[in-house]
């Protein structure tokens, strides 16, 4: 018979503030006419929860893949906050290169379409860890006074320079109250699909209120659980299925 026996826990808080907000978000936050590949771009540079999983991805790759996750999750949620009003868009075919300033991490978000739905392609080098590959789409957007709803399925793929991949398939939903008083100004909610080539699977969801749950298995066993908010950060508690 096979049981779970809890390992250890591993703490990732994707949007409790951090590295993200000090870039895209500070920096954009009372703009009202954002470039949408250009937020992205920066979004796209908080790349410490790739370090994290570059750590796990040789004996822990459910560890790896859920800190891929966090990643993926916190780029969605930076990229979207504090947009007031419909963003600017670069012109169709345009490249724009996005350069940190505190390390050697280069992000190039390139836009290819404008209709009927807003399309960038983008890449992310992080000199010996990984690179980031993917797409966005802003599916729907509705803009109404204070009060701003957008929708950004995104696809994924983050390949390590030692040879672990993980592929993220998220279709989020943000939603602002730019005069909101207490609590967050951007609500997250919808689902994301993961996957890794150490064949684990999972699935993260986040509800209205930004709760989190969600499971990565491995075969028929499950081998980890999210918990947690996104105010409050994710637990991601490891299993490992051992036959008794």
């Amino acid at each position: 018979m096979l049981g779970a026996l809890l390992r250890q826990v591993v703490r990732t808080a994707i949007l409790a503030g951090g590295a993200a907000a000090a870039t895209a978000g500070a920096r954009y936050v009372s703009s009202k006419r954002i470039n949408a590949a250009e937020r992205l771009g920066y979004a796209l540079l908080d790349t410490e929860r790739l370090s994290d999983a570059a750590q796990y991805t040789e004996t822990e790759p459910e560890a790896a893949l859920a800190a891929c996750s966090a990643y993926l999750v916190n780029v969605a949620h930076q990229a979207a906050a504090g947009i007031s009003g419909p963003p600017t868009l670069d012109p169709v075919g345009y490249e724009r290169t996005v350069r940190s300033e505190n390390s050697p991490v280069t992000a190039i978000v390139t836009t290819t379409a404008h209709e009927p739905e807003s399309r960038w392609q983008f890449e992310v080098v992080v000199p010996g860890v990984a690179r980031v590959t993917g797409s966005r789409r802003l599916s729907a957007s509705r803009f109404s006074g204070t009060s701003v709803r957008m929708s950004t399925p995104d696809t994924v793929s983050i390949r390590f320079d030692n040879g672990y991949a993980a592929r993220i398939e998220s279709d989020l939903e943000f939603a602002s109250n730019l005069i909101q008083i207490t609590g967050p100004r951007t609500h997250v909610s919808g689902a994301a699909h993961l996957s890794d080539n150490r064949n684990n699977v999972g699935r993260l969801q986040i509800d209205q209120a930004g709760e989190v749950t969600g499971t990565i298995t491995r075969g028929t066993h499950i081998v980890g659980r999210f918990e947690g908010s996104l105010s409050e950060g994710i637990t991601f508690k490891q299993y490992s299925a051992l036959e008794e």
